[in-house]
């Protein structure tokens, strides 16, 4: 999350490579490309913005949620102290903004992951509401709608640490970050430290515009970063079935030397010789 600019925004960001991160980032709308993948449940269903009543809104801003216990434990809070505490007040601000529609995602994983959640975002709002804002609306985690669908329909995405903030951007959506995400401090989202700072961007809304062409295309250049020169590929591991997500597949020591399987040498050679952790596929 806090490596330098000059570790992603220094690497030549060839046409090919555009390509290459295009095809892989619309195969994250099904999953298709990803042994770990909760879009795969997912339709393209469209999902009408305006409800079923007479009232119209200005734009409807797209909330994205992590897991409770996955907020905690892998993102550290920043403008505010948890992610609950950022679901309430986004709520309560958008109370009196009646021209806004809210759309609160809740993370599919909250069900479908491999240790689903025993504490449900819409439990603990409805905790602290009696009754929901009539301009909020809440899409649920086994809702067969397909996230990046209903992102495209939206003026602007407000995220806490999904690592959805990267699609967004290289989508050209506006993104507001309140808390640790991996696209945080990257030059592409608009960054918040406090929750006065995030109520002064959401005051601001709606955008009713897409990022430029050139955030888009360097948002796109860090998505190739990040998925395809962080993600280090080991021809050791292979994919499994189960619970158990991968396992190993070596047959001796010899199997393991050097210049056999290149994301292995990227490891031992960050780990022998402090060299950064970057793997080139193309």
């Amino acid at each position: 999350m806090l490596e330098p600019k000059a570790a992603w925004d220094g690497f030549e960001f060839t046409e090919e490579k555009r390509q290459i991160i295009l095809k892989y980032l619309q195969g994250r709308w099904s999953g298709t490309n990803d042994w770990i993948s909760f879009s795969k449940q997912f339709s393209d269903k469209e999902i009408e913005i305006k409800p079923n009543s007479s009232k119209k809104y200005d734009a409807s801003i797209l909330m994205l949620t992590n897991v409770m216990w996955d907020a905690q434990l892998h993102y550290p809070a920043n403008a505010f102290p948890s992610m609950l505490d950022w679901i309430l007040a986004t709520i309560e601000f958008f109370k009196s903004k009646p021209n806004l529609e809210l759309i609160i995602r809740i993370h599919p994983a909250e069900m479908s992951g491999t240790l689903p959640s025993r504490q449900l975002v819409v439990d603990e709002i409805n905790k602290h509401f009696d009754s929901i804002p009539h301009n909020v609306r809440i899409i649920k985690p086994d809702d067969p709608a397909n996230t990046y669908t209903l992102a495209k329909k939206c003026d602007t995405a407000i995220i806490f640490g999904t690592k959805t903030g990267v699609e967004l951007t290289s989508m050209g959506i506006p993104t507001i970050v309140a808390g640790e995400a991996w696209v945080r401090g990257k030059g592409l989202t608009i960054d918040v430290d406090s929750p006065e700072s995030y109520a002064e961007e959401l005051n601001k809304l709606p955008l009713k515009q897409r990022l430029s062409s050139d955030v888009q295309e360097r948002a796109l250049k860090y998505a190739y970063h990040f998925f395809f020169r962080r993600m280090i590929p080991l021809n050791i591991v292979k994919r499994s079935k189960g619970h158990e997500v991968f396992n190993y597949s070596f047959n001796n020591v010899q199997d393991l030397e050097p210049g056999l399987d290149k994301g292995l040498d990227v490891i031992c050679e960050g780990i022998l010789s402090g060299n950064p952790y970057i793997y080139e596929p193309h």
